[in-house]
């Protein structure tokens, strides 16, 4: 199945900024299209003008980063709000990113018997009558796979590429 292909739709990272105390009213102030409402989150939600990933900011000075495609968008993006953090007078060095999780859709190029699919292993769960797809976990990882009938599947968990890569080549392994 080494013609299978996948495409990152969504990466999440967490933002820390270390020893800063952040002014979420001043933020949202400052921040166009930013949105403070604390009766209802008690942080700040902001989406990038140029609508790339969107943040969570919290005033302990840590963030998370959502809707990135690539990680180096997610970073790119990071370091445009740590300047604008800087220009509001807060003093934030480099920030800490880590990737929490990684999104993508699979096309594997072929359909799949889940049923017997299913049989193969302990590491799935199919219940047709609840939900047409078989989630496939990749043993001693927080990878997971939806997979459908159709070849088509979505990965969730992954902190890397390479983890998405490592779990299609499981699946394959599995109903080869």
């Amino acid at each position: 199945m080494a013609d299978a292909e996948y495409k990152v739709n969504n990466i999440v990272l967490t933002v820390s900024y270390k020893d800063v105390e952040l002014d979420l009213e001043k933020i949202a102030s400052n921040l166009e299209g930013a949105r403070y409402d604390p009766e209802v989150f008690p942080g700040v939600a902001y989406r990038t003008p140029e609508s790339g990933p969107s943040f969570l900011i919290f005033a302990s000075g840590n963030m998370n980063c959502v809707g990135a495609k690539t990680v180096e968008g997610a970073e790119r993006a990071i370091e445009k709000l740590t300047e604008r953090l800087r220009d509001m007078g807060y003093d934030v060095g480099g920030a800490e990113t880590e990737v929490q999780n990684m999104v993508a859709t699979v096309e594997f190029h072929r359909n799949f018997d889940l049923e017997r699919i299913a049989r193969k292993s302990r590491n799935m769960e199919y219940e047709p009558e609840v939900f047409p797809g078989l989630v496939f976990r990749t043993e001693g990882t927080s990878v997971a796979f939806l997979l459908f009938v159709q070849g088509t599947g979505v990965c969730v968990g992954a902190k890397s590429e390479e983890e998405i890569q490592e779990g299609i080549n499981r699946i394959a392994e599995t109903i080869e």
